[in-house]
């Protein structure tokens, strides 16, 4: 049975013969869920049903989902290609009741659908339950019929034992489990099904979670409104039990993708039947990563992630820097994971679309980091040899935990490859010191992701889900009220209704304000957010007369939203799908959104490049957009458009969007400019009115950062621009077409003048060298000199020492004090003959001597300076440095 089929099987099963309703899989990257990096279970786009958040109208569901583990709680990372079963990225096959059907059904069908559907053997399959779930362990022993041989009881969570007792996190919906496994080796003999069993032959296939309970941030569990059922079982664990092979990587779902890493590293054609010829090759593990990582890398960025330090996005380039240095393993030193990114499309693409939409633009993402990372790892290196030669050097054998973990976290080298160097070079790794940083770093990306709290409770006043818009065409609308809450401590109320026509944030623009009022106008609330979180389309607001009660909401809510405000919004969000069209046009076909914010005030887009944009690139944009608002092109916006249509009318994807089987597509008629978009937006480009940008530049590697206004915002920067140069010109006394000459002579002047003062600085510091020089002392043949001098800046003090290496002759020092600004300055000047020949290096000289201004320095062997905070130090400098010198002098 091929994957295709399995998929389509376990639907199949659960759709027609358990009445579930199929589910379409959620993006990677979670919606409205700041608690996870990424989507890692199946029922993450549930959370809010299972939290008794929301109702829909069924509940059953089954699902494909994408889920990748790579960082948080559930965190495969480091364990992909040492054994052949754990994935970054990976399908889960499940099903789900709310309230329904509960662990009796559960059991069953999962049992009949792996015995009867599957074909596989029940003397294989083993089953474990949590240590206290009797009911469970009933229903396997005397329902399905499994002898108690093949049943054990697992976890403890008093004691701090997870095992069969699942969460999604450190918060959330959780409950006790039972995990069905599979015998790969029955021929190894009879075994003792009990805790400590081998993880090798038995392995793990489907998890049946029993949410029961809700925990909070303090680790206490409150029961769930609904006993619901959450089952997960690993699409590609069983398509390799299907196959007849115990290594996930030995099944169809790799072999495009090891296919064409090998036809890379050749040169030459790899078709997949010769794929087996790897299995046995030294190096196979390195096919292993790079084939599961770039799965993870195509599938997020295609979702909506990118490539930052921090968050999801350094998790990110963790795993591409893996994936990079064990293709260098194979060879590959240049960019080559950019290239098989057509293998994940071919492999996925005809049951994900996200990927024929955007997977090409996904490679572009992929090459610019990876052609980077590949500059860095060479530097990498080199500073690894650099370390190397240090710590040999100082005579110690062992390399520094925090060095360690630097070339980790910011060069891609895990701690095995500096060790293997390390062992090349007879030293080691401090990897205690390296577990520290990394555990320091663990906790910052925990805090990280660890950022949602809950303000006050939710009171429901009906059932029904809070996702309905309706506000492309009307700014008020009368809608039942389905739950609000508000937090103690900041009175912000938060308010869910059944229809609204409050726009929420979404691709990048902010969500609607407004107000909402009671039937009986009581109450009036002043909404001033509209954002899509886990309890549906939420208002967030503040009460601006009445009290909040769910007496004074029974009733219809009047909501209206700031109609001023979304029309700036519109004209923003308009002139941003300009914009890009125009970037298109002018910088590059690959500059593609990386990001965006659209409010009322201004407009802010990110996107792919890797150079700064040109001003007279960005005059051309203006010019260009502008040109566009004055020709007055009408805005139509094509709704329920099939998303083959869509491509079909080069309608351009934005990465993270999940488009469904129709979608909705906004054309600026007779320009370039056609996208898929959910936001509002104006009736025609001269709405827009006028377009100006205010600022170009890089927030990240690779990305750049265009920002602009339009509209009132553009002429109210204009007026000011102008009433800037009124009052410049009137400073200069000049007409304003007269500032720009004017200030061109000034700067002219001013620069003469500077070279002037320059000069007579020299000539001041040439003066001051001559006077010190026919003082100079002599000590065991050393010209001395030491001298607090009027200097009136540091580089004033460098030009006298300069002169004065001229004046002393081959060996000599000098070590001059002065006032910067009420701050001690010293600065130690040594020529060649005293620092080689006699042992007197300034930066020694000058550290020394720092010791009584109470600061610190140094620098090179002929010149350092130093800096302190007591000025009173000055003299005794001075004073002691004969004597230093008599002392350092070998």
């Amino acid at each position: 049975m091929s994957p295709d089929e399995l998929r389509q099987r376990y639907l199949r099963f659960f759709e027609e013969k358990c009445g579930h309703r199929h589910v379409e899989s959620s993006p990677v990257v979670p919606d409205g869920d700041p608690t996870l990096l990424f989507t890692n279970a199946g029922m993450n786009q549930f959370k809010d049903v299972l939290l008794g958040l929301e109702k829909r109208d069924y509940v059953r569901a089954v699902s494909v989902q994408k889920c990748i583990r790579a960082g948080g709680k559930h965190n495969d990372l480091d364990e992909v290609g040492k054994d052949g079963r754990h994935l970054t990225f990976f399908e889960m096959l499940g099903n789900w009741s709310f309230g329904d059907y509960y662990k009796k059904d559960a059991i069953i069908w999962a049992w009949r659908f792996v015995t009867q559907e599957l074909g596989l053997s029940p003397e294989r399959l083993y089953v474990s339950v949590y240590k206290t779930d009797d009911e469970a362990w009933d229903f396997w022993e005397h329902d399905v019929g499994v002898p108690t041989s093949h049943i054990v009881r697992l976890g403890d969570i008093e004691d701090g034992d997870e095992e069969n007792f699942w969460s999604m996190g450190p918060t959330g919906p959780c409950g006790p489990c039972t995990e069905i496994y599979y015998d790969h080796h029955p021929e190894a003999g009879p075994v003792s099904w009990e805790p400590g069993f081998d993880e090798e032959r038995f392995v793990e296939i489907w998890n049946l979670v029993f949410m029961a309970f809700d925990r909070d941030e303090t680790g206490e569990m409150t029961p769930l409104p609904l006993q619901s059922v959450d089952t997960g079982m690993g699409l590609d664990r069983v398509a390799a039990i299907l196959s007849g092979v115990d290594n996930v990587f030995h099944t169809g779902l790799f072999a495009g993708i090891i296919a064409r890493t090998e036809s890379l590293r050749t040169g030459g054609d790899f078709p997949t039947e010769r794929v087996p010829e790897l299995f046995s090759h030294p190096n196979f593990v390195e096919y292993c990563v790079i084939a599961d990582h770039i799965r993870t890398l195509t599938f997020s960025i295609v979702d909506g992630a990118s490539f930052s330090n921090e968050g999801r996005g350094y998790v990110l380039r963790r795993i591409l820097r893996r994936a990079v240095r064990h293709g260098r393993n194979l060879g590959f030193d240049a960019p080559f994971l950019c290239n098989v990114v057509s293998a994940v499309i071919a492999s996925f693409g005809h049951v994900y679309r996200e990927l024929r939409l955007k997977g090409k633009d996904a490679a572009r993402i992929i090459e610019t980091e990876e052609a980077r990372f590949f500059k860095t790892l060479d530097r990498g290196i080199a500073l690894f040899e650099e370390v190397a030669e240090r710590t040999a050097a100082a005579g110690d054998s062992v390399i520094d935990g925090p060095t360690a973990f630097q070339l980790y976290d910011t060069f891609g080298f895990p701690p095995d490859l500096t060790q293997i160097m390390a062992e090349e070079r007879g030293l080691t790794v401090d990897l205690h010191g390296y577990e520290a940083a990394m555990q320091e770093q663990r906790e910052r990306s925990r805090a990280a992701d660890d950022r949602y709290t809950a303000a006050g409770e939710w009171q429901i006043l009906m059932d029904g889900a809070a996702d309905t818009f309706v506000g492309y065409d009307r700014f008020e609308h009368t809608s039942d009220v389905l739950r609000i809450r508000q937090d103690p401590e900041t009175d912000i109320v938060e308010i869910c209704v059944r229809e609204t026509p409050f726009y929420a944030e979404s691709g990048g623009q902010v969500g609607d304000t407004g107000r909402i009022q009671s039937a009986d106008g009581n109450l009036e609330l002043d909404v001033f957010d509209t954002r899509r979180t886990v309890a549906g389309l939420t208002h967030f607001a503040r009460i601006v007369h009445g009290e909040l009660n769910a007496e004074a909401l029974r009733e219809p809510a009047i909501l209206r939203v700031d109609e001023r405000n979304r029309f700036l919004c519109a004209a923003n969000h308009t002139a941003t799908h300009l914009l890009h069209a125009a970037l298109h046009e002018i910088v590059s076909r690959s500059a593609f959104q990386a990001g965006s914010l659209v409010s009322s005030e201004r407009l802010r887009f990110d996107f792919n490049y890797d150079q700064p944009v040109t001003d007279a690139q960005l005059d051309e944009i203006e010019t260009t957009v502008n040109t566009w608002i004055e020709q007055n092109h009408r805005v139509k916006v094509h709704r329920d458009v099939p998303i083959e249509a869509a491509e079909k009318m080069g309608a351009t994807m934005m990465f993270g969007e999940k488009y469904g089987a129709e979608v909705r597509v906004v054309e600026v008629m007779d320009s370039p400019s056609i996208e898929l978009c959910g936001g509002t937006h104006v009736d025609e480009t001269n709405d827009i009115a006028f377009f100006r940008i205010v600022g170009e530049s890089g927030v990240a590697a690779g990305v750049r950062r265009i920002e602009a206004v339009t509209n009132e915002g553009a002429f109210a920067l204009a007026n000011a621009e102008r009433r800037t140069l009124v009052r410049i010109a009137g400073a200069l006394k000049v007409s304003p077409s007269q500032v720009e000459e004017r200030l061109e002579k000034l700067l002219t002047e001013r620069r003469e003048l500077e070279e002037r003062v320059a000069d007579l600085s020299r000539m001041g510091a040439r003066a001051i060298a001559a006077d010190l020089a026919s003082s100079a002392a002599d000590i065991d043949g050393i010209t001395v000199v030491a001298a607090k001098v009027d200097a009136q800046d540091r580089d004033q003090l460098v030009a006298v020492a300069d002169f004065l290496r001229d004046l002393i002759g081959e060996v000599g020092v000098a070590l001059l004090g002065a006032d910067i600004d009420g701050r001690p300055a010293l600065l130690a000047m040594a020529t060649d003959g005293a620092a080689r020949g006699r042992g007197l290096k300034a930066g020694d000289l000058v550290r020394e001597s720092a010791a009584h201004i109470g600061g610190r320095g140094g620098g090179k062997p002929t010149l350092a300076q130093a800096g302190g905070k007591d000025i009173a130090g000055l003299q005794p400098a001075v004073e002691a440095f004969a004597a230093l010198v008599e002392r350092l002098a070998s």
